[in-house]
């Protein structure tokens, strides 16, 4: 089946699976993937079948199952969208790997780091191209931030959420995008103060990351004690001669170079909703990403092995924690059978 883009020109239909769904694929992916021209979602599963025919019945499509094998199996699609939650991702993403379906899986990408280590040796020896959920790398505050700061001397984010389900997102900016030069220690000190991320030792913490360059990251996670005037998190940039700093969740960045004065600001004045080709996070460009690299060759910006190298920043981070003690990153990585993830970086 073809379709035509706005340009008019032909497109092979891509047609994707969506286990999973949730609020997360019926409020933003099923959405965004109609809103990509050549793309579509065809197939839908879920535990509960209900939600499944629900996602059929609005975007359309051939079936909907509780059967997840049910869409590995179908010739027919070329891809799977995967929300289901960090604890399914890695038996469905190697399932999917196996079937040689094309990825996109919402993040973390799993809760064991050994766990993310056998996702990436499936990923990658099957050859199919894959997308991690770290949208915010695509975000549009977020790339200007880049721009205008490209290699931060210190760099500083707080974040008012739980570690399973946000710790990801900032920690890639700071190890993936921001800090380009490969991590090399890393204290942390916290604890379980408010009850959440019942599996770890810390549902809260402070920790310094230091880089091979001598830059040096500051990531505060304080679990739901919720600050509204934080917006859930923020960040700052620290070069030789600027500021840069995003607020109220990146729907802002400011550029400061003198002491008492803002030289500029970039402000997003959409709904806070907005997740579509037009918001603020990157949600819509982290699947038109997946779509261009299916069509294109060559990998996304979000890798598997992007992936797998924050849950293991995370892990040491919370090794810190639970043992007071400073971390050799690297040999973290060696302890874990993970060296491999330094690959290609600094």
């Amino acid at each position: 089946m073809v379709r035509r883009d706005p340009m008019g020109t032909t497109l092979e239909e891509l047609r994707f699976g969506v286990i999973g769904c949730g609020g997360m694929a019926r409020q933003v992916h099923c959405p965004n993937v109609a809103a990509i021209p050549g793309a579509r979602s065809v197939a839908y599963c879920d535990i509960d079948e209900g939600r499944a025919r629900h996602l059929l019945e609005t975007h359309g499509g051939d079936y909907a199952t509780t059967d997840a094998d049910r869409i590995f199996a179908d010739g027919g699609l070329h891809g799977v969208l995967i929300q289901v939650g960090p604890k399914m991702h890695p038996r469905l993403v190697q399932a999917a790997a196996r079937a040689g379906k094309h990825i996109f899986v919402e993040k973390p990408i799993s809760i064991e780091l050994a766990d993310a280590l056998e996702t990436v040796r499936a990923v990658e020896w099957a050859g199919v191209k894959f997308i991690h959920g770290t949208c915010n790398r695509l975000a549009p505050m977020v790339k200007l931030a880049k721009r205008m700061c490209p290699r931060p001397l210190y760099s500083y984010c707080q974040c008012t959420d739980t570690v399973t389900g946000q710790a990801c997102h900032n920690l890639d900016l700071a190890v993936n995008l921001f800090h380009e030069a490969p991590l090399g220690r890393v204290y942390a000190s916290g604890g379980q103060f408010w009850g959440l991320d019942p599996h770890l030792p810390a549902d809260s913490f402070s920790a310094v990351l230091t880089f091979a360059d001598g830059s040096t990251h500051t990531y505060i996670q304080h679990g739901k004690a919720y600050n509204p005037m934080l917006k859930k998190y923020h960040y700052q940039l620290f070069g030789r001669d600027c500021c840069v700093y995003l607020a109220k969740r990146f729907k802002e960045c400011h550029l400061m170079r003198a002491r008492d004065a803002v030289e500029q600001s970039w402000v997003f004045d959409g709904p806070d909703a907005d997740r579509g080709p037009f918001g603020y996070m990157g949600h819509y460009d982290e699947l038109k990403e997946l779509v261009d690299c299916i069509r294109n060759g060559g990998n996304g910006t979000m890798t598997v092995r992007d992936a797998a190298y924050i849950l293991a920043v995370e892990k040491a981070i919370l090794r810190s924690v639970e043992m007071g003690q400073l971390i050799d990153f690297p040999g973290f990585l060696h302890e874990n059978r993970a060296d491999f993830l330094l690959e290609g970086r600094g």
